[in-house]
């Protein structure tokens, strides 16, 4: 049986998670449930010590936070140290290592890792880059600057475009490192292959959670004097385009006075402490005069998320990057006719006019046009969640997750070997 040592941002637990990347402990799950592989799990947490404990049959070790320089993204010798030290404990067939956005990838060009290894990329801060404004002119963006900006100048999104550039930077030198990288989409493997041209490139398969996997489908809801729109934004970040979509809630509510945008995740609005783009889009709410057609759910887990799905008319993605989109996966799994920005990856999740209806990314007129039909049109709305529910069930198949995985697994170490 092979021994696949992940290096990952998740600790498994019995909580519920409502961060991202909730996605990790079902595959590992289902990967140690398989009895083909023997999964271990390296991570990071709010510890003074290192942590060691098992879940569900996966050994797994929770490493301290540890001193970083290079704005974040390259660990101290003595963490690297700890990772060897686990990593020659455990004797893998194959590291895996998840993502470049934490310390991982920076770990392992260091020469932390001595087991075969590769790496699957969920985002990519160097592309990130560009579009971090989401669309925000010069003059918007001044308007994110508030006391918090003007006490700690490194909070301005002037200054936080540029450490994603200044990440990106050391993004691409760990990427340079690999030689096997494994991706979910098209559009990730595009941007790569500039940054890597060397590298061997697999695609793999990604799972969704549990939740969405069990939720009753979704119904057509004949409310159009309340209807509902349901977003997610993992923070408030201007290239999660939540902007553009108060832009839309704002037209539509000339035709549905009720209408309600229920936005879930780590977005606050509501105090003069909060970061200056959230500051502005408290700003824009009370200009567009949608105060009371905006709620703000918090960080919410799984099954909640589902329940807000099944509730909604619509659920609207208007992301100006996405390098797959989990959101928009899971949305379409439950059955909710979906919206969303023709960027980044989410074209290869749907098809226009069949399983999604896209618009542009700036054009929030679009959007509220195809939220308004999908409210109004019960034989579109219907139309498109079928087709949407039925994609997802056959691409993100647990058992075609679990296969293609483990086939990717037995396919690098190979590689590796050969």
């Amino acid at each position: 049986m092979k021994k696949i040592l992940w290096l990952c941002n998740n600790q498994f637990t019995e909580i519920k998670l409502t961060a991202t990347g909730g996605w990790l402990q079902p595959l590992a799950e289902l990967l140690q449930e398989s009895g083909l592989v023997t999964i271990y799990n390296v991570t990071i947490g709010n510890v003074k010590s290192i942590q060691h404990n098992i879940y569900r049959g996966i050994e797994q070790w929770i490493l301290p936070l540890p001193k970083t320089t290079g704005y974040g993204q390259i660990p101290s010798a003595k963490f690297c140290k700890c990772i060897s030290e686990i990593e020659a404990k455990i004797n893998p067939d194959l590291v895996h290592i998840w993502g470049t956005e934490s310390l991982w990838a920076s770990a392992y060009s260091q020469g932390a890792i001595k087991s075969k290894a590769f790496i699957d990329i969920q985002g990519i801060l160097s592309s990130y880059y560009y579009y971090y404004y989401g669309g925000l002119n010069f003059k918007d963006i001044l308007q994110c600057i508030h006391l918090k900006e003007v006490i700690m100048p490194w909070r301005t999104l002037f200054h936080k475009k540029e450490v994603f550039k200044q990440k990106g930077m050391t993004e691409k030198k760990c990427l340079k490192k690999f030689s096997i990288i494994s991706y979910q989409s098209e559009w990730v493997k595009n941007q790569l292959s500039f940054i890597n041209p060397h590298a061997a490139y697999i695609p793999t398969k990604i799972l969704l959670r549990d939740n969405f996997y069990t939720a009753s489908p979704w119904t057509f809801k004949n409310k159009t004097a309340t209807p509902t729109v349901f977003t997610t934004a993992s923070g408030a970040i201007p290239y999660k385009g939540i902007h553009v979509v108060l832009k839309s809630i704002h037209l539509l509510k000339n035709i549905y006075p009720n209408i309600q945008l229920r936005i879930a995740g780590e977005m606050k609005i509501g105090n003069w402490l909060l970061d200056g783009y959230a500051i502005y889009l408290q700003k824009q709410i009370k200009k567009l005069g949608i105060e009371s057609n905006v709620v703000c759910l918090g960080p919410i887990d799984a099954a909640r998320i589902a329940e807000e799905l099944r509730n909604a008319n619509v659920c609207v993605i208007p992301s100006f990057i996405e390098t797959y989109c989990l959101a928009f996966a899971e949305s379409m799994m439950v059955g909710t006719p979906t919206v969303a920005s023709f960027a980044g990856a989410m074209p290869e999740l749907a098809e226009q006019g069949k399983e999604c209806l896209f618009y542009n990314s700036m054009d929030f007129q679009t959007c509220a046009h195809y939220i308004d039909l999908l409210i109004k049109n019960k034989e579109l709305a219907e139309y498109i969640s079928v087709n949407g529910r039925k994609k997802r069930l056959i691409e993100n198949d647990k058992n075609l997750v679990l296969q293609t995985q483990l086939s990717n697994y037995e396919k690098i170490i190979t590689i590796l070997e050969s």
